[in-house]
């Protein structure tokens, strides 16, 4: 049996691909066996790797692909541009510690939050992209057809969590029980990401359980990064200068 047929066999498929190729670089540079097969398990390496980002990258969610080097800084004078590098590093993931973008609409927060996690995805952490509404609306589902705990692991067990436009629609009063639930079991384990067009004490009005809202509202700020952006909406700017 072959030696690529072994690869074949045990699934080494970066080897597979790059086998002839470092068999010719070997003979016309004299490799050694180990540097050789160094190569090669680099290459294997290499190959998992890029396989992982891609899987994780579309389990994600990510509805577009946001940067934090295409963010105007200059025209959101109110967001501290070394605040969001640090958190851009994603030290706060391993921390369990939150994000919450506090804004009005078209002012950047889903692009922040959305760099964020294209950035903890290249550090290799598991995220997931939804809105606030289509998860409690996915959640309603699932009681419904009785894969309710299927879907809260769903929403607990990545390590960054972003919910967009929290407040943006409105709740039914029922559905603040299962945004606590998701909060609660995340809370001091794993990062989320909040944006919404509301500051806490207007929390109230989105879930209209005040006992509950404030459970939920005790845990996200225990450890928080808050951004609260107080300019103009990006869009609202361009319609001006388009007319």
């Amino acid at each position: 049996m072959s030696a690529l047929t072994y690869l074949k066999q045990f699934r080494l498929a970066g080897m597979v691909k790059s086998l002839e190729l470092r068999l010719t670089e070997a003979a016309g540079n004299n490799l050694s066996h180990r540097e050789f097969l160094d190569i090669l398990l680099e290459d294997e390496k290499t190959n998992r790797e890029d396989n992982r980002r891609k899987k994780l990258y579309g389990r994600a969610k990510v509805p577009v692909q946001k940067h934090i080097d295409e963010f105007d800084f200059a025209f959101q004078p109110s967001i501290k541009k070394q605040e969001i590098l640090n958190l851009a590093t994603c030290a706060f993931i391993p921390k369990g510690e939150n994000i919450v973008f506090v804004g009005q609409p078209g002012t950047g927060k889903t692009h922040l939050a959305i760099a964020l996690g294209l950035k903890a995805l290249g550090y290799g952490y598991v995220i997931l992209f939804t809105t606030a509404h289509d998860m409690i609306t996915t959640l309603q589902a699932a009681r419904a057809d009785h894969t309710y705990r299927r879907k809260i692991e769903y929403y607990t067990k990545p390590d960054l969590l972003i919910l967009d436009e929290l407040g943006y629609k409105t709740l039914a009063a029922t559905t603040v029980e299962d945004f606590f639930e998701i909060i609660s079991k995340r809370y001091e384990k794993k990062s989320t990401i909040i944006t919404s067009n509301k500051e806490f004490p207007a929390w109230d009005s989105i879930f209209f359980d005040k006992t509950l809202t404030t459970a939920i509202i005790d845990r996200i700020i225990h450890h928080c990064h808050t951004v609260i952006i107080k300019g103009e909406s990006y869009r609202f700017q361009n319609r001006r200068k388009d007319g």
